[in-house]
C-alpha cells in the first residue's frame, strides 16, 4: 500500500520577508497540531547541542536539497525517455555526459 501525503498549501501561513544585505526572513505560523507535532519530531530527532535555530535551518536547506535531487531526476528522466518533450519545454542532455542542463529557446538558431 503506498502512502500519500497530502499538503493543504492554502491554509500555510508563511511570510517571507526582504531584508537589507541580500538577507530574508521567513516567518512559518504553525497551528496546534503543526506546533505539537513539530515538537514531537523536534525531540525525537534534534541532536544535543544543537539550538532551535540551527535545527531548523538544518532541516529546511535538507529539505531544499532533497527537492533539487527530486527535480533534478524528474529532469533527467523526461530528457533520456522523451527528447523530443524536453527540448520543447528548453531541456537538452549532453550525448557525452549524464548532465542535462536548461536551454533559453530565444538563443537557438
Amino acid at each position: 500500500m503506498k502512502d500519500e501525503l497530502i499538503l493543504d498549501v492554502e491554509s500555510w501561513n508563511i511570510k517571507l520577508i526582504p531584508r537589507k544585505r541580500n538577507r530574508m526572513k521567513l516567518q512559518i505560523k504553525l497551528n496546534k497540531e503543526e506546533s505539537e507535532a513539530y515538537k514531537a519530531f523536534s525531540s525525537t530527532v534534534k541532536p544535543e547541542g544543537i539550538n532551535d535555530d540551527q535545527f531548523i535551518k538544518s532541516i529546511f536547506f535538507y529539505g531544499i536539497e532533497a527537492l533539487n535531487q527530486s527535480f533534478v531526476e524528474m529532469v533527467q528522466n523526461l530528457a533520456e525517455s522523451d527528447p523530443e518533450k524536453a527540448k520543447e519545454l528548453g531541456i537538452i542532455q549532453d550525448d557525452d555526459e549524464d548532465d542535462v542542463e536548461f536551454i533559453d529557446a530565444s538563443e537557438e538558431e
